[in-house]
């Protein structure tokens, strides 16, 4: 049975999590403060986390900072209101995805079951086959999620990871944002933009430049979308 680390302050909300989740055949793990979170997800291992960001003790970003610093397991984040800037933040700091209060609980279930599955790329690397893509001084395995660069793995969340694949299995070929979206989201999405996709970008370059502020590695193409530098 799959673990859901839920983090959430407001006990009307948790005990609807928990319900909605047990309904769907998770196994609910909850926290109400970000070090009771923290110190949940060292003992249980959860599979995916549903983080609240307004948190007593520590916010859910510094949670989410945590978290990333030794796991790629899911992140889907809830942000109190429909705030672009917070939401682009969270993604920056490592976050999957993001609902907005007040959800549907349908509505989070979905996104569950859909970054999930992603993860599960990691999980069946063993029985995968061994498929690569390379580019530059960088491999790319699609079937076991990982990327490495110089000999050295690259850490990517699931959907930094299949923005990336998708650009350099474009070789060089211009990707236009909504592309993308809809390759990662399944179709329209009214709460996906596209600086969503930007925050995945700016979160690649991070890890796989050496000096972010002069990609070499992806282009931007204003009005258009990205693309590699082959």
């Amino acid at each position: 049975m799959r673990k859901i680390l839920v983090v959430e302050d407001e006990e009307n909300i948790r005990t609807l999590e928990k319900l909605y989740l047990q309904k769907e055949g998770y196994e609910p793990v909850l926290a109400a403060t970000g070090r009771e979170a923290l110190r949940l997800f060292d003992e249980q291992k959860p599979d995916l986390v549903i983080l609240d960001l307004m948190l007593p003790e520590l916010s859910g970003e510094e949670v989410c900072r945590e978290i990333r610093k030794k796991s790629t397991v899911p992140i889907i984040m809830v942000t109190a209101k429909s705030d672009e800037i917070q939401k682009l933040e969270g993604l920056e700091i490592g976050a999957d995805d993001y609902v907005t209060k007040p959800f549907s609980p349908r509505e989070l279930m979905a996104r569950i079951k859909a970054a999930l599955r992603r993860y599960d790329w990691e999980r069946l690397a063993d029985t995968a086959p061994v498929e690569k893509l390379v580019f530059k001084d960088i491999v790319v395995y699609p079937g076991k999620h990982r990327v490495v660069k110089a000999g050295k793995d690259i850490m990517l969340t699931p959907k930094e990871f299949e923005v990336f694949t998708l650009l350099v299995k474009a070789n060089g070929e211009p990707v236009s944002r909504s592309s993308l979206i809809k390759e990662i989201y399944g179709g329209s999405d009214d709460e996906v933009f596209d600086r969503t996709i930007d925050a995945y970008i700016k979160n690649i370059r991070k890890k796989i430049q050496d000096d972010p502020g002069n990609p070499t590695y992806i282009e931007s193409i204003y009005g258009v979308g990205y693309r590699i530098l082959v």
